[in-house]
């Protein structure tokens, strides 16, 4: 069975001709069964031209004096307004009924016989007209709160992309910053190996200009350039730089945002084996446990009270939370007197998912 879709419009005037229909029903069973207690044609042509002049006044009504910008103002406003419209409406209705019977002589055409009926019709029709003011406002106030979340959220992930965006595209000049110092030191002293720097260099900086266009990378092709990176800088330390890598092998397809390695090696770099004449060694380790990702890198120093170590970590944990909320941590320690350590653990994302498995 093939299914009918309504435009707007019809579905508009679907409701108009049911809801202001159902007045002939109500009050032709009202007055056979309860009032009059027969059936008379005359009512129920009556009662139709009553549900006629509600469906023109309410509809004129709603087009010359219920704007769309009515539902922007607070719900006291428009509450009130909501009653006005019922007086109106409902006199508006009356008055249609009530106006061909203007030009016609009966007996009970004398003022206070008519303002008595005029009155008890008003209070009569009211009844149907605030049962469409309900129903036609309360759609345009829901309608409006779902415009209005949806705009919310939007303008939330587009805050958030924003500032991811902005917070990866500093790692840009961080990371130049500390590769091309690497190679200064190079060029007057080893061309070869200064030319093997910068083919790294040039590496690296593919790598760079690619991961901005996407929030994830799998861990070994981060890990990749890492290596690269320490390669880079094993040529300017020598022997004053050691690395160990111990991964576990479930983690290799893990997803991790792309530098986030990257930015911990050069941190290592930069905070441990640049300030220490004999150097030590750079640890990266891996590991996964209950649905959780986690990496350490590890780096000779001590930890000074409220060291942060600057824009890098920074980056990073803002980074972790706009991508995972408060299911990231990161922590900064000295798990031995000597050794300084930064931990990320996170919730478990895979490279061979189409999207990300976040167990919050």
């Amino acid at each position: 069975m093939q299914k009918i879709n309504l435009t707007k419009p019809q579905k508009y005037w679907l409701l108009q001709i049911l809801g202001w229909s159902s007045i002939v029903f109500v009050e032709t069973i009202n007055y056979t069964f309860f009032i009059i207690q027969r059936f008379d044609w005359d009512f129920v042509f009556q009662f139709g031209i009553l549900s006629l002049s509600g469906l023109i006044a309410s509809h004129k009504y709603k087009t010359f004096f219920i704007k769309p910008s009515l539902f922007e103002k607070s719900l006291s406003r428009i509450w009130f307004r909501a009653l006005l419209d019922t007086f109106f409406i409902t006199l508006s209705m009356v008055v249609i009924f009530y106006s061909p019977m203007l030009f016609q002589e009966t007996e009970y055409n004398t003022l206070d016989v008519f303002l008595i009926q005029f009155l008890g019709q008003i209070m009569n029709v009211a009844r149907y007209v605030v049962v469409w003011i309900i129903i036609y406002y309360l759609y345009h106030i829901l309608n409006r709160n779902k415009e209005i979340s949806e705009q919310k959220l939007l303008m939330e992930t587009l805050v958030k992309t924003a500032e991811l965006e902005l917070l990866k595209s500093q790692l840009n000049p961080h990371f130049l910053f500390n590769a091309l110092n690497s190679i200064k030191a190079l060029v007057l002293i080893d061309a070869d190996k200064a030319r093997e720097a910068i083919i790294k260099l040039s590496e690296l900086l593919r790598f760079t200009l690619n991961y901005e266009k996407t929030p994830f990378i799998n861990l070994s092709d981060e890990i990749n350039e890492v290596v690269k990176y320490l390669e880079l800088e094993k040529i300017r330390f020598g022997d004053r730089l050691d690395v160990t890598i111990d991964l576990d092998a479930e983690s290799l397809d893990a997803k991790v945002p792309p530098a986030m390695v990257l930015t911990l090696a050069e941190n290592a770099i930069k905070h441990g084996i640049n300030h220490l004449p004999d150097g030590g060694v750079i640890g990266i380790k891996s590991s996964i446990s209950s649905k959780m990702f986690k990496i350490e890198v590890t780096n000779p120093g001590e930890l000074k009270i409220g060291e942060n170590k600057g824009i890098g970590l920074n980056n990073i944990r803002k980074r972790l939370k706009s991508l995972f909320g408060e299911n990231a941590e990161i922590n900064l320690s000295n798990k031995l007197p000597d050794q300084i350590t930064v931990t990320i653990l996170y919730p478990l994302t895979y490279a061979s998912h189409d999207k990300e498995i976040l167990h919050r």
